[in-house]
């Protein structure tokens, strides 16, 4: 078995020496590298999570790059307190106890494929960390580490300051001249045009990295191999899963909208998990091959993923209805789905259904099971280790058929793929008990060393998961990315100097946005577009005076008009960065008893006020959002809570407000129970759309000397 490596932080852990036990459990092996001699143990858990920790949690879905905390040890000495924190899953191997290594080093011998790679999935990490305010912990060249493709932190770093591009720029900036011939001047490009501010944000970095690896990705040749199985196991009479393609199949396909592999696990009354199962299936099918372009961008083919997933969604959950099926009769099924197109592979997600990525080195769980406990660390309210052994820790918040689309939220993850891989996708009658953390270097890891083949592992994790597990029907789907290269590398042309804005779709799920994978949106940052050294502040002045002047004319010409809208209620003279910034299209008429957008600015406050209405079934709670692509809810507002308006972000389609809560007015008594522990708290912050606010009878803006803020008490 492999060895259990922890990364520790805390000064605590200064006073021990390498060989030292500390409480008859962690053996220190090196500076911050302790061995849990008894992993099957639960570690100490800590009474209250710290907010130096919480980024930790609330990061919980970029696991796969960032280290997760494990537990706690509290040191005593000299009657003084020491915390050390213990985080699992970092840059350890497995085998010696030593570190990766840092990318620096690794940089000049790496492909030009892999060098775009890992610059592609630092972009992808740089906002949720900016958010979270350790952003600084991506411009560490010793927290920097590698494990073949994957880029890996050792530990968050908080920020001191605020950053933009420009400081990840000037940080990539070294790597430059170590960078393969093939790709030296499109990166020396690029990293100029973020340092001079030309590309602000993430989405725009990510866009131009997508489009180097495509074309460096037509030197290579792909081939996805196939394999997929399904079995009702020891103990059950009848299989309420299924798989594509069909059990015991084995294909062989370059990447296309036929190298798909599905796997659905069953759930809800007699018979129905294995008719929801099948029906998403067949739903799924159809959809992916009529609508997967051969040659779709990232944006499209995410959406199109998310498009087929609310389809089987809407099929099941029309059946439920049309067949009268209630509470636990109504059927449902999880999904886990292998898309593999040009040089990625897609991976769609709803439930605790599970894709594994193993590679030479590890295997890496890439979803999050859809259930109370991953809720629970993702909100920041107790560590995975905890949340898994309370009550109902396993009980899924989602699944295919059980509610409408608009509640849905399916996850869509891409990983660009520069070596041969495998993915490995599967109910959890094969996951429970972590067989696959225990079996991957014995029975898969011979596939990517040639020593075995597709349908013999295959066949022999079923064998694995009916005698180990034996509790469930198991399904299993092997995915068999594998990589050649041509042998001709054609050197990339520069990026274009100017940038031009993503390409904005909307789905047909309440015209919600869906972004390509990011996780989150970027939003500029407050001295965009460029910093003092490249543009001087007679440019800002300049431009403030003309507005000024433009603005005195037009309400000239427009005065009569001006008075029949001018509002009854007190507005907020826009700043000159609103004047800069707000180009955003009308959004739909306000109710009369909400505010106008002109008073949704920074620094705003909104009093939730439901009234009686909040008693109705109707009356839908306000949800705050953790982030704007995936639609994952953060939390519930409850009634009498008041919201300040910390963030503002305009988009072509629409703009999002981030909330904080400042206080509550009143106990959320009367609130649903469905909702009473996903209760947002003071200084918990989320998004929502600014038209939903507007559209809300429930939403009143406060003025700053509001009498409401004088009766405002913490919950």
């Amino acid at each position: 078995m492999p060895k259990h490596y922890l990364w520790v932080i805390g000064e605590g852990i200064k006073t021990y020496r390498s060989g030292e036990i500390i409480v008859d459990r962690y053996q220190v092996q090196d500076d911050q590298i302790l061995l849990d001699t008894q992993p099957e143990k639960t570690p100490q858990m800590p009474e209250e999570i710290p907010g130096e920790i919480e980024p930790y949690l609330r990061l919980f879905p970029y696991r796969l790059h960032i280290p997760q905390v494990y537990g706690i040890l509290s040191v005593t000495e000299k009657k003084r307190t020491r915390e050390i924190w213990l985080l699992e899953g970092g840059p350890i191997n497995s085998n010696s106890g030593s570190l990766m290594p840092k990318i620096a080093t690794s940089w000049k011998d790496a492909t030009p494929m892999r060098q775009l790679n890992w610059l592609w999935q630092i972009a992808q990490l740089w906002q949720p960390l900016n958010v979270q305010k350790v952003a600084s912990s991506l411009l560490n060249s010793e927290n920097l580490r590698v494990e073949g493709q994957l880029v890996r932190l050792l530990e968050l770093q908080a920020d001191q300051k605020s950053l933009t591009l420009q400081h990840l720029g000037r940080f990539w900036q070294k790597w430059a001249s170590n960078a393969h011939p093939a790709v030296e001047k499109f990166l020396k490009q690029l990293f100029h045009q973020m340092i001079a501010g030309e590309v602000y944000n993430a989405d725009q970095l990510i866009v131009q990295l997508d489009q180097a690896l495509e074309l460096l990705g037509r030197s290579q040749i792909r081939k996805i191999n196939i394999a997929t199985a399904t079995d009702t196991g020891p103990n059950r009479s009848n299989n309420e899963d299924a798989c594509y393609p069909p059990s015991k199949t084995a294909i062989s396909y370059p990447p296309s909208y036929k190298t798909v592999a599905m796997v659905c696990d069953g759930i809800g009354g007699q018979e129905g998990g294995e008719e929801a199962s099948e029906l998403a299936i067949k739903v799924l099918c159809q959809r992916l091959h009529n609508n997967i372009p051969e040659q779709g961008d990232a944006l499209t083919i995410t959406t199109k993923l998310e498009e087929s997933a609310y389809a089987a969604n809407d099929a099941i959950y029309e059946r439920n209805d049309n067949e009268q099926r209630q509470g636990r009769q109504r059927m449902g099924t999880t999904l886990v789905m292998a898309l593999a197109h040009l040089h990625e592979l897609y991976i769609a997600h709803v439930g605790d259904s599970r894709a594994y990525w193993i590679t030479p080195t590890r295997c890496y769980q890439v979803t999050l099971d859809d259930d109370v406990a991953t809720r629970q660390v993702r909100l920041g309210y107790s560590l995975y280790q905890d949340a898994v052994n309370q009550i109902a820790s396993g009980a899924l918040v989602q699944a295919l058929g059980i509610t409408a689309s608009t509640s849905l939220h399916p996850t869509v993850q891409r990983f660009p793929i520069d070596e041969d891989s495998i993915f490995l996708i599967c109910s959890d009658g094969l996951s429970d008990r972590n067989r696959v953390e225990e079996y991957w270097q014995t029975e898969i890891l011979p596939l990517l060393e040639g020593k075995t083949n597709l349908a013999t592992v295959r066949d022999r994790l079923i064998e694995i998961a009916n005698a180990t597990n034996g509790h469930d029907n198991v399904t299993v789907a092997l995915v068999y990315y594998q990589v050649t290269d041509k042998g001709q590398i054609t050197e990339l042309s520069v990026p274009p100097v100017k940038v031009q804005h993503l390409k904005v779709e909307k789905s047909r799920k309440n015209s919600e946005f869906n972004s390509s994978d990011n996780q989150f949106f970027d939003n500029k940052p407050k001295n965009f577009p460029y910093d003092s050294e490249y543009k001087s502040g007679w440019f800002y002045l300049s431009g403030i005076l003309i507005l000024l002047v433009l603005g005195g004319i037009l309400a000239y010409f427009l005065s009569p008009l001006a008075k029949e809208l001018t509002p009854p209620w007190p507005v907020k003279s826009p700043n000159s960065s609103t004047v800069a910034a707000n180009t955003e299209k009308p959004s739909q008429q306000p109710n009369p008893t909400s505010s106008p957008s002109l008073s949704l600015d920074i620094g705003s406050l909104i009093l939730i006020n439901h009234s009686d209405r909040s008693q109705e079934k109707s009356q839908e709670p306000i949800e705050l959002l953790n982030n704007r692509t995936n639609k994952k809810v953060k939390g519930i507002v409850s009634n009498g809570s008041i919201l300040e308006v910390t963030r503002k972000l305009n988009q072509p389609e629409e703009t999002w407000l981030e909330l904080q809560v400042v206080c509550s007015t009143e106990t959320p008594s009367n609130i649903d129970p469905e909702f009473s522990n996903v209760l947002l708290q003071p200084k918990d912050k989320g998004w929502i759309e600014q038209a939903k606010i507007e559209s809300s009878s429930d939403v009143i803006i406060l003025e700053k000397n509001s009498e409401k803020l004088d009766g405002c008490v913490e919950d």
